[in-house]
This record gives structure tokens, C-alpha cells and sequence, in this order.
């Protein structure tokens, strides 16, 4: 049951703010250059730039993985970097990922849901926290090697919907 209820907690999280991020798409902030658009973001998100765990770069998005405290624990965001007219804007569809709950020893081992960027194309994100080296995820596809921060154990892995 203890496993259990952080996966329940991150589901809810996550299905219960679809609807808000949808709204602030039409109020999107654009940039010059994708740094500045990554600086609006991290104070969006009320994160340093330290907190940035990768960039990942995959069918012509790039997304930025951060982590982040949130109230019952370590947290996973993704957001990707829209880019329009050689303007660049901070898109943040999804409600950050518990992986990892103070009050549980025991948490889920991986984590994935599918996102959609603002150009309308979809991925499936896998991430987790690994004590023991870098995990192997299973995707749709088949089995692949995620990236891993050594200082916290998270891992993650992009992959473009089929």
C-alpha cells in the first residue's frame, strides 16, 4: 500500500491540472533566444538554473528536465521550449512528478506519461529514481538506458508517441 500511494498521488497530480496548463498555453512569453525564455522559466517555476537536471533534444523539441522540492517530497518537471518565428517561449503542459516521498521509504521505481508540446507533437516521458547505478526502462519500443543525475538518483528517458 505504501508504494502504492505515491503513484496514486503523482496520477491525480497530474490529470487534475491538464485542464490549467492548457489554458496558459494562449499566454505564452516569447524570447529572443531560448536562454532567456529557460531564465523566464526558472522563475516561473521558482527553480535556479542548478536545478536543471538535462536537456533533452528529440524529434525537433528540445525539453528541459528539472528537479524541483515540492511539498511531499523530490519532484520531476519537464517543459519544452516552443519555438515560433525565430522567437523562443517556455511551455509547461504538465504538473511536475513526486519520485521520490519524504515520509516513504518505499517509492514507485519508474513513472511515465504521455505530453504534448505546443507544436502539437506528443511524447511519452519515463523518469524515476534509481539507488543502484542507471536502471534499465522499458518503453513501447523496447529497452533503453536512461540519463541518470548522480547526485540524486533521478533518471529520464523522451521518446516520441508513435
Amino acid at each position: 500500500m505504501k508504494v502504492v500511494l505515491p503513484f496514486a498521488i503523482a496520477m491525480l497530480a497530474l490529470t487534475g491540472c491538464s485542464a490549467l496548463a492548457s489554458d496558459g498555453a494562449s499566454e505564452m512569453k516569447w524570447f529572443e533566444t531560448k536562454e532567456e525564455s529557460i531564465e523566464y522559466g526558472l522563475k516561473e517555476e521558482k527553480i535556479k538554473k542548478e536545478d536543471i537536471i538535462g536537456e533533452v533534444s528529440e524529434n525537433g523539441e528540445t525539453f528541459i528536465i528539472y528537479k524541483k522540492q515540492l511539498e511531499e517530497g523530490l519532484g520531476v518537471g519537464v517543459s519544452s521550449i516552443s519555438e515560433k518565428d525565430g522567437q523562443y517561449a517556455w511551455y509547461d503542459p504538465d504538473q511536475d512528478v513526486l519520485v521520490k516521498n519524504d515520509e516513504v521509504k518505499k517509492y514507485s521505481s519508474q513513472i511515465s506519461w504521455g505530453t504534448e508540446t505546443q507544436s502539437g507533437k506528443t511524447f511519452t516521458i519515463y523518469t524515476g529514481v534509481s539507488d543502484e547505478g542507471t536502471p534499465v526502462v522499458k518503453t513501447e519500443t523496447g529497452e533503453v538506458s536512461p540519463t541518470i543525475e548522480n547526485k540524486t538518483g533521478i533518471y529520464f528517458y523522451i521518446e516520441p508517441t508513435k
